[in-house]
């Protein structure tokens, strides 16, 4: 004789209030997800402010509702099309700038479809908290029926997208991981302290040649002028990794041509013979800076 399979009882209220807390759970565990996502998917500053900035985004995402992280989540890390490549450093400001954002590329349907999946999932969060019990009679058979199969829906909705979030944070965390590796490379700090770039070219007010004159002028200037020979000596003694080869330059000369932040004058040494190169900060760079402290 075939045995046949005995028909599953039917859910009990018990089994609803297990179901219902499983869905409750996975939906707190995709909204503290949801808020690391939308914290650290877009941070841009100073090194120094750094934590700072990167603290106060998590603490503001903290504060949000299910429904704000989903709306700041369909602004500004998914996108349609081709992803901008922009950055927000301050204008006229040449210290170093940090800046970091991740997004999601998505085409016009993709994006469409994502963002009405993802505000029926804040609707069903909300009727899972707020009208479960006006909408199911958990006090009859038939009503915990209906409950414990809507629930198994609902919770295979739920991990969807769980699932999803969850990939969508492993790209970021990976791209983080990448970040952090070229952060601690050897071309990253050619970047950060003296302004070379790894194809080879220089953004010349934040390099470390600019900032050596610079720091020659305040220790040997005569008259708002200082003589090359006098500030590079001195920047060979103190700073030996300086030098005008590291820029792609074959002299001090060439560097104060090449980055345009300097102004040359040749006067004539009257102890030797010949004619001395002397230099100052462009005045129109230095009136920059007095308008950007006042």
């Amino acid at each position: 004789m075939t045995a046949q399979a005995l028909p599953s009882p039917a859910p009990s209220l018990a089994d609803v209030q297990r179901k219902l807390g499983g869905c409750l759970l996975r939906l707190q565990q995709y909204e503290m997800l949801l808020k690391d996502v939308v914290a650290r998917s877009d941070v841009a500053a100073h090194p120094a402010q750094l934590q700072a900035v990167q603290d106060a985004h998590v603490a503001s995402a903290h504060k949000k509702t299910l429904g704000g992280l989903v709306s700041i989540l369909g602004e500004q890390y998914l996108t349609v099309g081709e992803v901008e490549d922009s950055c927000d450093t301050p204008q006229g400001d040449d210290t170093a700038w940090f800046s970091l954002r991740c997004r999601i590329r998505l085409d016009a349907s993709q994006y469409q479809a994502t963002t009405a999946a993802l505000k029926e999932l804040v609707a069903l969060r909300n009727e899972l908290v707020h009208h479960f019990l006006l909408r199911f009679n958990l006090l009859q058979p038939q009503g915990c029926m209906a409950a414990a199969d809507y629930l198994d829906t609902s919770y295979q909705t739920i991990e969807g997208h769980y699932q999803t979030l969850l990939g969508w944070a492993q790209g970021m965390q990976e791209a983080r991981k990448l970040m952090a590796t070229y952060v601690n490379s050897d071309a990253f700090e050619d970047l950060l302290l003296n302004g070379i770039a790894p194809d080879g070219t220089v953004h010349w007010p934040a390099s470390g040649a600019v900032r050596c004159l610079r720091e020659g002028e305040t220790r040997f200037a005569i008259d708002g002028w200082t003589r090359l020979n006098t500030a590079t000596t001195w920047i060979h003694t103190q700073y030996p990794e300086q030098h005008p080869q590291r820029y792609g330059c074959g002299s001090w000369r060439q560097i104060i041509h090449e980055s345009r932040q300097f102004e040359i004058r040749k006067r004539v040494n009257t102890e030797q013979v010949g004619r001395e190169v002397w230099y100052r900060s462009r005045q129109e760079q230095e009136n920059m800076q007095g308008k950007s402290k006042a």
